[in-house]
């Protein structure tokens, strides 16, 4: 019988069998101001990440990623276009195996805004764009170098 390799919080591939698979859209933000981008942190690996979250089956993208957003910096961004989708094979801590259909949204400040909060919540950072490196992401490299592209048209 086929499987289907899921990738755990550390990298490690655990082989699963496609009908214990749960599809789930998820949408993640790319949020990047004055060089910097907005990303979370892992608590137990350390490795970075956008901000999002998996859809539950009555959301929008939209309400999903304002939400998001709102939670962890008191304010709503405007979304911008779409960057980039990828699917990720993802086995949780709780050992759920998911395929997720990931949607990156570009995000931008909202005019009204005088400055945006440097540290909002103790969960993510504003990381300098020139010291990222791929090493340092658990996943949405490809989408945070589309926003980087966007950016500089």
């Amino acid at each position: 019988m086929a499987t289907i390799r899921c990738y755990d919080i550390y990298g490690d591939s655990v082989p699963v069998a496609p009908e214990a698979l749960t599809f789930r859209p998820a949408v993640y933000g790319i949020f990047l101001n004055n060089n910097h981008i907005l990303l979370m942190r892992h608590p137990k690996t350390d490795l970075l990440y956008p901000p999002g979250e998996i859809l539950t089956p009555s959301q929008t993208p939209t309400q999903a990623i304002r939400h998001t957003f709102r939670r962890l910096l008191g304010t709503t961004p405007l979304l911008g276009p779409l960057l980039y989708v990828e699917d990720r094979y993802y086995l949780d801590e709780s050992r759920t195996a998911w395929h997720l259909s990931q949607l990156y949204y570009a995000l931008d400040r909202p005019t009204t805004m005088a400055a945006l909060p440097q540290q909002a919540d103790s969960d993510v950072d504003w990381i300098p764009l020139k010291e990222l490196t791929r090493e340092q992401l658990w996943f949405g490299y490809e989408a945070i170098k589309a926003g980087r592209l966007r950016l500089d048209l």
